[in-house]
């Protein structure tokens, strides 16, 4: 950058963990780390970081979009970076559970509010004014009385010079002029023309390629290995054993570089391994559903609890009953993992796309025994994420390797090891009783998870953590109404994978639901509704698509609809999917879904994240799921873990709830509820219930 510039950012204060804005232009060396947002150059560009990665979700341009509201530029022609990773001077960067707008907005504001009345302070002092006297708009401070003006270039260096506002002025949201406005992403035009970088288009000089090969069965050790047919493929260099740490669990390979990944490849295919999997071959699919059924009949962990369902089931004679299984899920990023890491004498340097920047740098840092200041991360543009990227096992796979070998590393991943190597979605068996009065009144619920917990999957306790409860609506006003879980331990390692354990639990809560209503002899929305009067933001989403879709309307007999609702990372969503039966086949007409996640930052963002996330709901209810012979996953690649088609997409329509509430998590709140809604419809359409995912729509 050119000339005088003004630098604004935020000061991560570690000792107290606080946050300060801080004039980066002349603020003194000091043990305060700072981190820069805007960028006002002599000239009168201007440049403002996002500290964000982008996976897909929109933080590129929404965090931007934030802080020119209130620094009153035009975001068109304002200029976007990605920021460093330094947790230092940013604080946590991690993108995961779609906290990256709600846990930012109001600080990203003042970002900008400072910047501007900075700006605004030093045209008054160049006038002789009063700050009152003037006013900032479209990267210009007017003076009121004379309409004289300055751009913000011509402020940047004196502004450069004034102390930060310590309570900047916000804007009142009747006054914004971009967040609620569906501004064009900058970064969509990068990626439709090729220009966009992503991980696994990074190279660096003298870098070496590796594939690595590792036991089907997951946890399989080495015995032993022949590498004479590999290292004779021309091109390898050499052949390592490496290693990783999953959740707690070390995860061995063999290794093959080579100065380009085809002989890499090729070289592994050449690989003879034997692996001791010990009694690993004796797991399946089945014996991991009869172990969940077994465990059923434990009384569980009590999750959460109010009133006695117990006393309440046993005093009624209207009960229900409902048992629903999902399986495991692989989260198919459509660009594979992949990274390059360069391990040097006293530094590290990593390439790629990661969901966990200062993860990743902690990693190498501590694995190299080097401070992170040390460990300097390029990330990049991310081909899909959903969980997987926040992870940072693929770092120390290379970084082993870097070390080995003395030369930068790129590590890929095939298809077949992105499907089939993990972690996974977690599989489940959810059990719900409830109990209804004379009058079809829900007086009692209970839901008991079973199934593995991410955060206790190692070690000797065998308590489940609450997390595994998410998507279990709380709001629901069922006097005694019981949570419990009871937990399993396998050897397939879990993780995190678009809105978690909200995408199981859901799909078994709004089901049974759905059966209680029935039982009741209700309508599904009226249930709905009848318990949930005094929640403004649910039964503003119900209404929005029951009046959208027609809801009471009397359907055909060829017509069904289903509905669902959740709350996921503070938005609430409501989903009603029509479906149609034409030549004895289920086809979905349209799914229909109301989102209320506060102030909409960009209505166009949050309505592409919630058909992404439709599309990955359908193709996790019925087209694909994992399964498990002998020790290992059955499917390697999409020719038997299929993916909905463009030509399956059904016609969607997402309603954006406006909203003066703080703005919320969107990127997994639309994925829940396409399964119970779209299951539910077709019961109210065949009179058939679905508790187990995936099943065939063509053979319904």
């Amino acid at each position: 950058m050119s000339g005088a510039c003004l630098a604004i950012g935020l000061a991560f204060r570690k000792e107290v963990g606080s946050q300060s804005i801080v004039n980066l232009s002349s603020a003194p060396h000091s043990t305060t780390s700072l981190n820069a947002f805007i960028f006002i150059e002599s000239s009168g560009k201007i440049s403002i970081f996002n500290h964000r990665p982008e996976m897909g979700q929109g933080t590129f341009e929404s965090i931007p979009m934030i802080i020119a509201e209130e620094l009153e530029v035009d975001i068109d022609k304002v200029e976007i970076f990605p920021s460093t990773a330094d947790r230092s001077k940013y604080g946590d960067q991690m993108v995961v559970g779609s906290r990256s707008i709600q846990s930012n907005f109001e600080w990203m504001r003042k970002v900008g509010a400072s910047a501007r009345e900075m700006l605004i302070m030093a045209a008054a002092q160049r006038w002789g004014i009063n700050a009152a006297d003037c006013y900032a708009e479209n990267a210009f401070v007017i003076n009121r009385v004379s309409g004289n003006k300055f751009s913000y270039g011509d402020l940047a260096s004196d502004a450069g010079k004034l102390s930060i506002p310590d309570n900047p002025s916000l804007k009142d949201p009747k006054d914004f002029k971009i967040i609620g406005k569906s501004i064009l992403r900058k970064d969509i035009p990068l990626k439709v023309n090729g220009d966009a970088v992503f991980g696994i288009d990074c190279n660096v000089p003298d870098m070496l390629y590796a594939s690595v090969e590792r036991s089907p069965v997951l946890l399989g050790k080495i015995i032993s290995f022949d590498d004479l047919k590999t290292k004779a493929v021309p091109g390898v260099t050499h052949v390592l054993k490496t290693q990783r740490n999953v959740f707690g669990q070390t995860r061995e390979g063999i290794a093959v570089i080579a100065t380009n990944y085809w002989a890499a490849l090729q070289g592994r295919r050449l690989l003879e391994i034997q692996w001791d999997n010990s009694n690993l071959e004796s797991w399946s699919t089945k014996k991991i559903k009869n172990d969940y059924q077994n465990a059923s009949s434990e009384k569980g962990t009590v999750l959460h609890e109010n009133g006695n369902f117990d006393q309440a089931y046993s005093n009624t004679t209207n009960k229900i009953e409902a048992a629903y299984e999902t399986p495991y899920q692989t989260h198919a990023p459509m660009e594979p993992m992949n990274t390059i890491v360069y391990v040097q004498k006293d530094k590290c340097e990593y390439w790629g796309s990661t969901q966990n920047p200062n993860g990743v740098r902690s990693q190498l840092a501590q694995q190299c025994g080097i401070p992170e200041s040390k460990v300097f991360i390029n990330y990049t543009f991310m081909g899909g994420a959903f969980g997987r990227r926040s992870m940072t096992d693929i770092a120390e796979e290379a970084a082993d390797l870097s070390i080995k070998t003395n030369r930068p590393i790129k590590v890929i991943w095939t298809r077949e090891d992105d499907i089939s190597q993990g972690p996974f979605r977690a599989c489940s068996l959810n059990v719900c009783k409830g109990a209804l009065d004379g009058e079809g009144n829900a007086i009692g619920l209970e839901h008991k998870v079973i199934c593995q917990d991410i955060r206790n999957q190692s070690g000797n306790s065998n308590r489940p953590t609450e997390a595994i409860a998410g998507g279990i609506n709380r709001e629901y006003a069922i006097p005694n109404f019981s949570i419990k879980g009871v937990l399993q331990k396998f050897y397939i390692p879990v993780s995190y994978w678009r809105s978690v354990y909200h995408s199981t639990n859901c799909f078994a809560h709004e089901s049974f639901i759905d059966e209680m209503a029935f039982a009741a002899k209700k309508d599904p929305m009226d249930f709905r509704l009848s318990m949930l009067r005094s929640h403004r933001r649910y039964t503003e989403v119900l209404h929005a698509v029951a009046d959208r879709t027609n809801w009471y309307k009397s359907a055909g007999k060829d017509e069904g609809k289903g509905v669902a609702i959740v709350e996921r990372s503070g938005a609430f969503v409501a989903m009603v999917v029509e479906i149609n039966r034409r030549n004895g086949k289920i086809f979905i007409k349209k799914i229909t879904a109301a989102v209320d996640c506060g102030i909409p930052v960009n209505p166009d963002i949050i309505k592409a994240q919630t058909e992404g996330c439709i599309v990955m709901g359908l193709t996790a209810t019925y087209k694909s799921g994992l399964t498990i012979e002998k020790g290992r996953i059955v499917e390697k690649n999409f020719d038997t873990y299929k993916m909905l088609r463009l030509n399956e997409c059904p016609e969607t329509e997402v309603i954006v709830i406006k909203s003066d509430d703080p703005p919320e998590g969107v990127g997994e709140a639309g994925l829940p509820t396409v399964a119970p809604a779209l299951t539910n419809a077709i019961f109210s359409l065949t009179g058939k219930r679905i508790r187990a995912l995936p099943f065939n729509l063509d053979e319904i």
